[in-house]
């Protein structure tokens, strides 16, 4: 890294917006995109309390542990797109874009400031401009396909947002570096609030004071290059300002964990199984940011033996680089403050106490690999320096085609992310054995209504890993809709001895019991469902079917209230309770539930029917043809309409 004279104006500023609007339009392909059926149904599609930014939602937001991280800024983040977009996905992506782009732009800034201030003087030569270095830096960074995960997917909005205040953090602890003695008050403030504004994002930056330690050695200099002299005492001041970073980090830390056992999300290995994994991580993330191809989910294999060849080579891998960089710390210390900052921001997902079943994940890459793209800057400037005329254009030609070959690759790959079908072919056709990806290409078949070929690919799925709780579970969800109730029972039963704490699993078995007129088994299910889930709509509204059906109308009725305060747009909630009220003789009540179902789902076929009979009952027989008719509009096979409406055109005397 060499330091040249100031940048023209036009330079200073243009730069940064160039990089801005590059990941912009190399990231196009994701703002087409939709909801996924991997977090993004849970997060979005069926979870009410982020959709807005009243007291009941922000109380929510900071309290809640939803799937196990604590992230309350991105929940807001969510909150305010929803006020602005609905369910529009567009919005949400824009939004994850929008951000991607400021955070290059950030990066721009920081790797200037980096170049600006080398750590060592650089010889007499004609250097690259830092300015286009940080440029280089910043679009190897912004546009390599490793970031498409964290952009192209609306749940991993943490990433991108986490990102912001990330380097905002690095860049003022930088700034206050070079402050005199007294005068840095501002930057400090800045840094400390910017890395509490990413911790309430993402907890994985808890390890950034970590990394500003390693900046204090290089290239702040703040510590000496001698461990053994870190700790003399006029190193105190460098020390002391990094216990105030733990003000927020041990409070947030403790949360994030419980939020994390609370999911189920803590896996604990065996010591070689965790050694294994922690050197595959590292190594992985420094070959793709190399060889970017092949990208998707990825899983652990099953079963896992930690002394196969893959995971010794990485391990070699490794422990070669590390030793390469300590040889070389004297002449090339960037080298070696590089690999430490990068290990640094891995740590939280390389830990003997692993959060998630993933394997890797390529949302891992977006805070720990920033360290390569200002190597790789720095290498060509370096080069660029020592190069004649031929070489320099031989080296811009070389770098031109790196970064138009990494945007066509992260076109390419955001393009997989459009939908949750495309995505997880796209896994199967680089990762057959992924039972995640046969797991959710099953419940889009399933929504299709492509139900056989839904059951082979959860099959699929359990053949790789009989253990895969989700698999059971929607297999048994696919077969009790064929009506293979016994079946599907003994799934569920597989699905619960993995998973007994899910409300979810306990309310479908009690639906599957209570089909093949096992009620008292069924209640206890339901009632073991809202133990665990009390606000579980569905459940009270399948307790309230038993009840209904036992002519316990009055319980029936509290159970349908109950599922209607909680899911007020549901329109099967009012139909059950339209039929219940009909039953008790309250006819004009009825008829408002079902009017009010219609209104929420227009073509629902069977609140036309219930509609028409409680018109009927009324005496209003021309509104209840007029109902049916509709029915047999929107389904002119659907026969319990045309039956009815035959009686009644009879009653009516239209033969």
């Amino acid at each position: 890294m060499t330091q040249v004279g100031a940048a023209p104006r036009l330079s200073r500023w243009g730069f940064p917006v160039l990089v801005g609007l590059l990941t912009f339009a190399v990231f196009w392909p994701a703002l087409r995109g939709g909801f996924l059926n991997w977090d993004d149904d849970v997060n979005f599609l069926t979870n009410p309390h982020y959709r807005g930014l009243g007291w009941a939602n922000l109380c929510w937001m900071f309290t809640n542990l939803r799937m196990g991280p604590y992230q309350p800024l991105c929940w807001l983040s969510l909150g305010l797109d929803y006020l602005v977009w609905g369910m529009n996905p567009l919005g949400y992506h824009l939004t994850n874009v929008l951000l991607h782009a400021a955070n290059a732009a950030l990066f721009y800034e920081l790797a200037r400031w980096l170049y600006t201030h080398p750590a060592e003087p650089a010889p007499p030569g004609r250097s690259l401009s830092p300015c286009a270095a940080a440029a280089l830096a910043a679009v190897l960074f912004a546009v390599h396909p490793l970031r498409v995960e964290s952009v192209a997917w609306v749940t991993e909005r943490k990433d991108v947002l986490t990102g912001f205040f990330y380097l905002w953090a690095v860049y003022a602890y930088l700034r206050q570096s070079e402050a005199p003695v007294g005068c840095g008050r501002r930057w400090r403030v800045l840094c400390w609030g910017a890395f509490t504004l990413a911790l309430l994002s993402r907890m994985i930056v808890i390890t950034l004071p970590v990394i500003f330690l390693i900046l204090d050695v290089y290239p702040l200099h703040r510590l000496p290059a001698d461990p053994r002299r870190w700790f003399a005492p006029g190193q105190r001041r460098v020390w002391l300002e990094k216990l105030l970073f733990l003000v927020p980090a041990l409070p947030i830390a403790l949360v994030g964990y419980l939020g994390q056992r609370q999911a189920k999300a803590i896996f604990v290995e065996s010591f070689p199984a965790h050694c294994a994994k922690a050197f595959f991580r590292l190594a992985f993330f420094l070959w793709k940011t190399l060889w970017p191809v092949g990208l998707s989910p990825y899983e652990s294999p099953v079963p896992f033996d930690p002394f196969a060849w893959p995971w010794l080579l990485s391990a070699a891998v490794v422990g070669l680089v590390t030793l390469a960089v300590a040889l070389l710390r004297r002449r090339w210390p960037a080298g070696l403050a590089a690999w430490a900052c990068y290990a640094a921001a891995l740590a939280p997902v390389l830990g003997i106490v692993s959060f998630g079943a993933q394997l890797v994940a390529d949302r891992y890459s977006y805070l720990s690999c920033l360290p390569w793209p200002l190597l790789a800057a720095a290498g060509l400037g370096w080069s660029w320096q020592r190069a004649g005329v031929y070489g320099r254009r031989l080296l811009g030609l070389g770098a031109a085609l790196a970064l138009a070959a990494l945007s066509i690759l992260t076109w390419r790959q955001a393009g997989f992310w459009h939908d949750s079908k495309t995505l997880w072919e796209h896994t199967l056709a680089v990762r057959p054995r992924t039972c995640l990806a046969h797991n959710n290409l099953g419940n889009v078949l399933a929504g299709e209504g492509r139900t056989n070929e839904a059951v082979a690919q959860y099959i699929e799925a359990l053949r790789i890993d009989p253990s895969y709780a989700e698999a059971h579970y929607n297999l048994a969800v696919a077969l009790a809709g064929q009506g293979r109730l016994a079946e599907a029972e003994a799934y569920y039963d597989e699905a619960m001895r993995r998973k007994p704490d899910n409300a979810e699993l306990h309310n479908n078995l009690g639906v599957v019991l209570a089909g093949q007129d096992r009620l008292d088994e069924a209640v206890a299910h339901y009632r073991e469902a809202l133990r665990l889930q009390p606000d579980y709509a569905d459940a009270h509204n399948n307790w309230g079917r038993i009840l209904a059906a036992q002519g316990r109308l009055e319980e029936a009725i509290a159970h349908y209230r109950e599922a209607m305060t909680l899911r007020p747009d549901s329109p099967v909630v009012r139909v059950n309770l339209g039929l219940v009220l009909a039953g008790q003789g309250k006819r004009d009540e009825a008829v408002a539930q079902f009017q009010e179902a219609l209104s929420l789902k227009p073509d629902y076929l069977d609140a036309y029917i219930n509609y028409g009979v409680a018109l009927v009952r009324q005496g209003r027989l021309e509104e209840a043809r007029r109902a049916w008719l509709e029915a047999l509009r929107i389904n002119p096979e659907f026969e319990p309409a045309r039956r009815n409406l035959g009686i009644l055109q009879r009653k009516m005397g239209k033969r």
